[in-house]
């Protein structure tokens, strides 16, 4: 654990002492949707908290880059002309609703997964209507 994961661990404790403030001095309510919380709310005490929260996640992130950084910067690459170069291909799909994004690193992965994810709209559309 180093230092900017404990920095977010203080603002992460901060930002939810925030948001229970405003619960209590009634700036903000707070439910459950399916299985996630959510905070509406207006004022001061909700804005800081949201403020202390969103800090957090950037520490917590920031703080597991910062460690791999220091990790790699160690490593010995004084034989890497030994290593053979290799290629890697790869892409992805996100669907938000109906709309899908494609990435892929050739032609040839983008159109297998422009097939996919047309199965898998058709697929999730004819489940609908039954």
């Amino acid at each position: 654990m180093n230092r900017y994961h404990i920095f977010s661990f203080i603002c992460f404790v901060f930002g939810i002492s925030f948001f229970i403030l405003a619960i209590f001095f009634g700036e903000a309510e707070g439910g459950i949707f399916i299985v996630f919380p959510f905070i509406v709310g207006s004022g001061i005490l909700p804005f800081l908290g949201f403020i202390c929260f969103f800090i957090a996640i950037i520490l917590f992130s920031y703080g597991f880059i910062e460690k791999n950084l220091r990790y790699n910067s160690d490593l010995d690459f004084s034989n890497s002309s030994k290593i053979k170069n290799n290629k890697v291909k790869g892409g992805g799909i996100v669907i938000i609703g109906p709309v899908p994004i494609f990435f892929g690193t050739s032609w040839k992965i983008t159109i297998i997964l422009l097939i996919l994810a047309i199965v898998i709209i058709s697929t999730l559309f004819l489940f609908n209507l039954l």
